[in-house]
């Protein structure tokens, strides 16, 4: 997703939006120097056609994305001067390829913009924007023709509108750096996870069961973009249903389906809907709740005992739980895909009981009715369960990520599901 506020935006006064060809124009007119997050570049990146040769472009972009994002801008010459590219000469895919191939780890988010003179009359521009990254340092490797072929692994950064190599020190602050943002992204998941696990249990009568689900982007969408609105949070919805369906290998009904009968909510910065949580529009059927937060986070809970006969403990329906998951994979994948954001995802599942003194109790699906399932354990309270979802997941992507988060639940009842 390309960001919307650049070293141009700043330099020419610009509000947040796309970047365009006239800002590269009028960027150019006022010889804007190159800087940390600015680098002016003539010819078009070149390929090796040896796979693991040293390449230039990847290097490029490992040392934006090590220091604070920017831009690598084709066309312009080192004295600042228009001299153009030929936009058909661009090989889009040779480009991300170098940055798959040649960089560690994989840095996500990055835009490739061709930007054409208006009305063909000046020369054509290529942008690569690159944003900072949350997995910082990269390292970029491969071998170069130097020193009899040396085989090279370095970290690259800029320092103003140099391109220097991190030494050891400074790679090990990038790491320490890192692992902190790391634990202040988990932080904020299992912020979510029990807020979320608050709102229903506060909700809930009897012994209740919820199955609760937090999904958060590793690179959150900025508040500057403009939030999704109804219609797009609603038809999200929608089309998450269906991708659910398409690759729900478990059986049985839809289980979100029943907070579309209800409206979406305006909440803070999020859209909820909810079968329940509005007294006059409460549904007879099972409990659930999407939320659908501005920065990408999305979050789904199910009532897992609805339907069951009292036990002395709380039933678990293991059919349920397994349609939910699914469901809420392919929610928060498709809500990611809707604010064109870059990033993968982590995902947490856990149940949630108003009452820890109460076993929870599996039922299964048998003979066309629920039963309580034999020789599996009954545990007081189950520890979460996590997966990571890439960028671009296709179906059995997102299934598998599902299977994690389900197995990562059952085994702690002491079932092993054959797939």
């Amino acid at each position: 997703m390309a960001r919307s506020w650049t070293r141009l935006h700043e330099h020419l006064g610009h509000p947040p939006g796309p970047l365009t060809y006239d800002m590269v124009a009028a960027a150019v007119a006022d010889k804007l120097p190159e800087s940390d997050d600015l680098d002016w570049k003539e010819p078009l990146p070149g390929f090796a056609r040896t796979p693991g040769v040293w390449n230039e472009f990847a290097k490029d972009v490992a040392a934006m994305a090590n220091t604070r994002g920017g831009l690598l801008i084709y066309g312009v010459s080192d004295d600042i001067k228009f001299v153009g590219v030929d936009l058909a000469k661009v090989d889009e895919k040779q480009m991300l390829s170098a940055i798959r191939n040649g960089i560690q780890p994989y840095i996500s988010g990055i835009d490739i913009i061709p930007l054409p003179a208006p009305g063909g009359a000046g020369p054509d521009v290529l942008v690569v924007d690159v944003p900072p990254s949350e997995m910082a340092p990269h390292f970029q490797y491969g071998w170069e023709a130097k020193d009899r072929d040396r085989a090279t692994f370095n970290a690259p950064h800029r320092i103003n509108d140099h391109t220097f190599y991190m030494p050891e020190h400074q790679v090990a602050r990038a790491y320490r750096e890192r692992f902190a943002r790391q634990d202040a992204a988990d932080a904020l998941l299992q912020a979510g996870l029990t807020q979320t696990t608050e709102t229903v249990l506060s909700e809930s009568e009897g012994l209740p069961a919820w199955l609760v689900i937090a999904a958060r982007l590793t690179r959150p969408v900025p508040r500057m973009v403009p939030a999704p609105t109804h219609t797009e949070a609603k038809y999200t919805l929608h089309e998450a249903l269906k991708t659910a369906g398409r690759i729900n290998d478990v059986g049985g009904p839809a289980v979100l389906s029943n907070v579309l009968g209800s409206d979406l909510q305006v909440g803070l910065r999020r859209w909820v809907a909810s079968s329940f949580l509005v007294p006059d529009r409460r549904s007879p059927g099972r409990d659930a709740m999407v939320e659908l937060h501005h920065d990408g986070t999305v979050t789904v809970s199910a009532e897992l005992a609805h339907g069951l006969p009292p036990h002395d403990g709380v039933p678990v329906n293991l059919q349920v739980l397994q349609t939910v998951v699914l469901e809420a994979v392919s929610l928060a994948d498709g809500f990611r895909r809707r604010l064109a954001a870059d990033s993968s995802l982590d995902i947490t599942a856990t149940i949630a009981t108003a009452n820890t003194g109460n076993r929870l109790l599996p039922f299964g699906n048998r003979f066309g009715g629920y039963a309580l399932m034999a020789e599996t354990r009954r545990p007081h309270r189950l520890l979460p369960a996590s997966t990571e979802l890439a960028p671009n997941a296709d179906d059995e992507t997102l299934r598998d990520g599902a299977h994690e988060l389900t197995d990562g639940l059952l085994h702690q009842f002491g079932i092993n599901l054959q797939r």
